[in-house]
């Protein structure tokens, strides 16, 4: 049995929809990332659209890891809407406003949202130190372990890893 954490960046780092509950999904946010994202959504290059992209990137996946308290198809759910919503407008449009909506439509309730943050805001710390500690140097980045062995792979997109993954299930 193959077991999958796969680091990546929300919303630069595009994920398939899938239900395989052996990957264990890490958000990795950076200033490099930022940057990345900053010139993808066509912002101006200064230090507001910077620091806004920075923040919007931390806020989603704080939000997902909230979110993946209720469970990790919850948190895999929220994340492919959130791609969604995010194709047809900026990534500085993710408001409150449409969080409520992603989790009204996921089924999750909001109520102890803001209680679990803390304990997401210590889990993305760690997350980040785990990538830097595995000598990390892009994302998205993954760890496949067996039993026996364990495989690092880097700057390799889901939808391809995923395919990788099931080619080796079939062949094993």
């Amino acid at each position: 049995m193959l077991e999958t954490h796969y680091y990546f960046t929300p919303i630069l780092d595009h994920l398939e929809p899938f239900d395989h509950n052996d990957w264990h999904l890490y958000p990795i946010i950076t200033l490099p990332a930022a940057k990345q994202l900053r010139d993808a959504e066509d912002l101006p290059k200064n230090i507001v659209s910077l620091n806004a992209c920075y923040d919007r990137l931390r806020k989603v996946s704080l939000d997902y890891l909230t979110v993946n308290l209720y469970g990790r198809k919850q948190g895999r759910a929220f994340l492919l809407l959130l791609q969604d919503v995010l194709e047809e407008t900026t990534i500085l449009d993710y408001t409150v406003q449409v969080r409520q909506q992603i989790l009204k439509e996921i089924g999750v309730s909001t109520l102890n949202f803001m209680e679990y943050r803390s304990f997401a805001k210590r889990h993305l710390a760690l997350m980040l130190k785990d990538f830097r500690k595995n000598d990390f140097q892009a994302s998205p980045a993954s760890l496949i372990m067996t039993n026996e062995e364990c495989l690092k792979i880097e700057d390799c997109p889901h939808a391809l890893l995923q395919q990788y993954l099931e080619q080796i299930e079939k062949t094993a």
